[in-house]
């Protein structure tokens, strides 16, 4: 356990589907009530340590707890083989750090907010879409809908991916890939965005790796969060950067369309700006929207 100004962090772990997943837990020091618990999801083959301390510590020292988790495979956690990403078992991953943090103490268990960014943030759509019992769900430049990425991302990398998918599934092993890569080589992402804002969110001490193991039965044009608008019931909240070049803006308007109770905010920011030039003003904007959608509920 650590102690700060403001809030102490401790070390925990729950199990997902059998597995040991490590998990950072922040607790507020202003009160001794029950309070609502916000579970931050990583984007890929982040990690818990990779910049998404400072959401945490920031909604800690507004007095909410903040969980942040390694999936399975990656990070901390257990789990062969390493570097896998496998978007179903990360979906479950965040459904079982849910369960964590219902359990834990000190937490309400009806006031758990969701999380995300890039693609973790599809994936909090997926989870809230499903638990019904979700607050709120905070999603920052959210990888919605595969088809338009794979467009947007080129034909050639789209063509790469499926080749290797090809010989991946006569083989019966995942792809291994880098996550970025320079222009005409396989990898999740080719823009130049990708490879400086990976970087730049990477901690010191992080395992963060720019290599992924990836089923070729999910490939991103297979991946589609916006399916699965219009059954977030909860208070949701979308950040969208005017400059992204790494997930396209369209289907997060379309989100806010059909989502029912859903709240667009635009910032003039690249992809990982939320993180770095535009922290503050992201932050803000959660929080304020936080304490009018709790008081509402």
């Amino acid at each position: 356990m650590k102690r700060h100004a403001d809030f102490q962090t401790e070390e925990r772990t729950f199990t997902s589907k059998g597995v040991r997943c490590a998990a950072t837990l922040y607790r507020p020091l202003s009160t001794r009530k029950a309070v609502p618990c916000v579970v931050l999801a990583p984007s890929v083959n982040l990690t818990r340590k990779d910049a998404y301390p400072r959401f945490a510590e920031r909604f800690a020292t507004a007095g909410y707890a903040a969980l942040l988790f390694d999936y399975r495979y990656l990070g901390d956690s257990e789990g062969e083989p390493r570097q896998l990403v496998d978007y179903q078992q990360q979906r479950e991953d965040i459904h079982a750090a849910v369960a964590f943090a219902r359990s834990v103490q000190g937490i309400d268990p009806a006031q758990i907010i969701l999380w995300g960014f890039s693609f973790g943030g599809g994936h909090v759509i997926n989870v809230a879409a499903e638990d019904k019992q979700v607050a709120a769900v905070l999603t920052l430049c959210p990888f919605l809908d595969g088809l338009q990425f794979s467009a947007a991302s080129g034909v050639g990398n789209s063509l790469r991916r499926m080749a290797a998918a090809a010989r991946a599934s006569w083989i019966r092993e995942p792809i291994r890939m880098p996550v970025t890569a320079p222009s005409r080589q396989l990898a999740l992402f080719n823009q130049q965005e990708a490879a400086l804002g990976f970087e730049a969110l990477r901690a010191e001490e992080s395992l963060w790796r720019n290599d992924i193991l990836v089923k070729p039965t999910q490939p991103p044009f297979r991946i589609r969060p916006i399916r699965h608008a219009k059954y977030i019931t909860c208070p949701l909240w979308i950040g969208l950067a005017t400059h992204d070049t790494m997930v396209p803006s369209s289907p997060m308007r379309r989100l806010a369309q059909r989502a029912p109770i859903a709240e667009l905010r635009t910032f003039s920011a690249g992809h990982f700006d939320g993180f770095l030039e535009r922290f503050d003003e992201v932050i803000k904007s959660q929080l304020a929207f936080l304490r009018r959608s709790l008081a509402h509920a």
